[in-house]
Formats: C-alpha cells, sequence, structure tokens
C-alpha cells in the first residue's frame, strides 16, 4: 500500500507542474487540510476542503508565470509521504524568480491524500512532524 501513497504524492506533484489542478477530486480527500509553513512561519496559511484546495492552487498559480516542484526524494513512511521538494518558479507581476528547497509532509487514507504540510526547512523538521527522528 504505501508504494500507492509515494504514487498519489507523485500525481499530486505532476498535477501541480501541468496545472491540472481538476485532478485533485481525484487525489485529494473532500476534507483535506493544506498548511503552507512558508507562508507566514509563525501563523500558516490553513486550507480545509477540496475546493479551498483547488483555489489557493488556482492563485498561486496565477501569480506565476512559471510555478513546479522537482522531488528528489519521496520517503515513504506507509501513511506518510515525505518529499525533498525543490519549488521554482517566476512572479508575473514582479518578475521576481522563487527558488526553495522544503520539505512537504502527505498524509494518505484509504487511498486519499487527507493532509499536506508544506515547508519544512529540512528533513529532520519533516521526520519529527511525522513522529520520527532521522
Amino acid at each position: 500500500m504505501s508504494q500507492e501513497n509515494v504514487e498519489l504524492v507523485r500525481a499530486a506533484y505532476s498535477a501541480i507542474n501541468t496545472g491540472a489542478i481538476e485532478a485533485a477530486s481525484e487525489i485529494y480527500a473532500p476534507d483535506v487540510e493544506l498548511r503552507d509553513l512558508q507562508s507566514a512561519p509563525d501563523q500558516p496559511l490553513t486550507v480545509t476542503g477540496a475546493n479551498a484546495l483547488g483555489e489557493i492552487w488556482t492563485s498561486w498559480t496565477a501569480a506565476f508565470d512559471v510555478l513546479s516542484a522537482d522531488v528528489t526524494e519521496y520517503i515513504d513512511l506507509s501513511d506518510v509521504v515525505i518529499a525533498d521538494a525543490h519549488w521554482h518558479g517566476q512572479g508575473k507581476a514582479s518578475g521576481v524568480a522563487i527558488d526553495n528547497r522544503q520539505f512537504d509532509v502527505f498524509e494518505v487514507h484509504d487511498g486519499k491524500i487527507v493532509r499536506v504540510t508544506l515547508g519544512y526547512r529540512s528533513k529532520a523538521e519533516a521526520l519529527e512532524a511525522a513522529g520520527l527522528r532521522e
């Protein structure tokens, strides 16, 4: 089952990278929760529900000419998958480039992603959040 979870997370990144936001209904649970630690570390952005997730992805992709993530490693922890992701893009209005390596944590149950936390600064932080140590 855990390899299937890795493939589900891989599909989530593929949907983001290709702009296939409508694929979210196949990947995410209807009550999915997204936390983005990078948006404001003291008070992270949190959205709940597949529709809200689609709206936030749409707003992010609309703000960038290019926005994508290259994942260099998927850490398979059964119901949790940690992705070592290199996010990059260029703002439409500002032209400012982003180049950010972070660790994203996905929780999977019953074949759907139920929780995503984006933006851990290290593998150790992501593993600790998943209840493990490096």
